[in-house]
């Protein structure tokens, strides 16, 4: 009898520590838009670090590769979707193609020809947020979640979702009496695995969605893209 309440006493010990350490890691953390979490500041976990860096790596991949197509002729299929503030329904539920172009000095695009609301901007390593928290990942083992990019204040999520590595871009900007208020989320899956694309696509988005407040309002409003499939051979 003795055997087993010591046996019983260390279980609920365990159980109790692995508690406190989860409640630890998400402390903080608070309703952000679109079902997305905020998360509390702190630093990330070792397995967050993992999965954080092979990010990067992807998307690294990502842009030396592109920036080495042809200008204008490789071409990717997505699928859009928007949702407006004054309308509770998505609209636009439709596919389009989109041109990769890597022309004079500026970044990277998706160019459509036949759209208007789409992610033009390609989202690589050195992508405004990302080229902040992957130059820390390459450096370090302590990294913060948050970072502060002109007057916007960003908290970066990473984590795995429906089988694909993934971040999430919290945005808080300044109000009128000087606090921070968060205006949108982005959150992005990012292909970096063979059983899921081709290798020379990796870091290629699989799914990009932002979500942004709307004023006066609890609700948000919201573009997504989703990746379909190449239609030039690459």
């Amino acid at each position: 009898m003795k055997k087993l309440l010591v046996i019983f006493l260390t279980a609920v010990s365990l159980l109790s520590c692995k508690g406190s350490q989860s409640k630890g890691a998400n402390s903080g953390a608070a309703p952000g838009l679109g079902g997305l979490i905020v998360p509390g500041e702190r630093v990330y976990t070792p397995s967050e670090l993992q999965i954080g860096r092979r990010i990067c790596s992807a998307l690294k991949a990502k842009r030396e590769f592109f920036e080495k197509l042809p200008d204008m002729q490789e071409k990717f299929r997505f699928r859009g979707e928007l949702r407006n503030c004054d309308n509770p329904n998505p609209y636009n539920n439709s596919e389009f193609i989109a041109t990769i172009s890597n022309a004079g000095s500026s970044d990277i695009e998706y160019v459509a020809t036949n759209r208007s609301n789409y992610f033009k901007d390609v989202m690589t390593d050195q992508s405004n947020a990302m080229k902040i928290l992957c130059g820390n990942l390459a450096v370090s083992d302590s990294v913060s979640n948050t970072s502060l990019s002109g007057s916007s204040y960003l908290i970066i999520n990473v984590l795995i979702s429906g089988g694909f590595d993934r971040f999430e871009i919290s945005k808080k900007s300044k109000d009128a009496n000087g606090n921070f208020s968060l205006v949108s989320i982005e959150g992005v899956n990012v292909f970096t695995q063979a059983n899921q694309v081709a290798a020379k696509f990796f870091g290629v988005e699989q799914e990009r969605t932002r979500y942004s407040s709307c004023a006066g309002s609890s609700n948000s409003s919201y573009i997504k893209q989703t990746w379909v499939s190449a239609v030039t051979a690459f």
